[in-house]
């Protein structure tokens, strides 16, 4: 059995493998190499670790870790799992959404369109932002409707930031003048 690995190491490992392709790599890499080097004594070493592997047993798997101990689920996995018992009824709120989207940019245009009184001036901040928005609807109207998106959920959340606030923010007390 030596003389057949040293004589042609890498069909000695093939025929040394067995059915795990993982052995049968390691197997072939190391016959391959020691098939390469001229006969010597480093032929010698690496026919005899090829010989060493293949006598081996082979390594078990590591055995599957215990599943961990049931946690209540967390609320973000609540609600992703009442979202996707709804399915369709999500599913169509998300195919109107573009409707909804543009029906809303042209309310928002509709009201910014409405006539500004001519007596306050060019500089006016209402004059200005129905300009801005009317240039902005007829060069980007997808960047309008994100703008628009944007502005509405802050008006939604200004609400909620002024309830938050505490109410009593006592006055802060001047200092006294210094002396010198």
């Amino acid at each position: 059995m030596t003389t057949d690995a040293a004589a042609d190491p890498v069909a000695w490992a093939l025929a040394q493998a067995g059915s795990d392709p993982v052995r049968a790599r390691v197997l072939s890499a190391l016959a391959r190499r020691a098939s390469a080097q001229p006969p010597g004594a480093l032929r010698e070493r690496l026919v005899a670790r090829l010989m060493a592997r293949a006598q081996a047993a082979p390594a078990l798997p590591a055995p599957a870790p215990a599943p961990a101990p049931r946690r209540p689920p967390s609320p973000l996995a609540t609600l992703v799992a009442e979202l996707q018992a709804m399915g369709t009824d999500l599913r169509q709120v998300q195919a109107h959404q573009p409707t909804w989207r543009a029906l809303r940019a042209q309310r928002r245009l509709a009201e910014v369109a409405a006539p500004v009184p001519e007596h306050l001036g060019p500089l006016n901040s209402q004059v200005l932002v129905a300009r801005a928005l009317q240039q902005l609807h007829a060069l980007a109207p997808d960047y309008l409707q994100g703008l628009l998106t944007q502005v509405d959920t802050l008006a939604a959340l200004a609400p909620l930031q002024a309830a938050a606030a505490p109410a009593d923010k006592p006055a802060r007390k001047t200092a006294a003048p210094r002396r010198r």
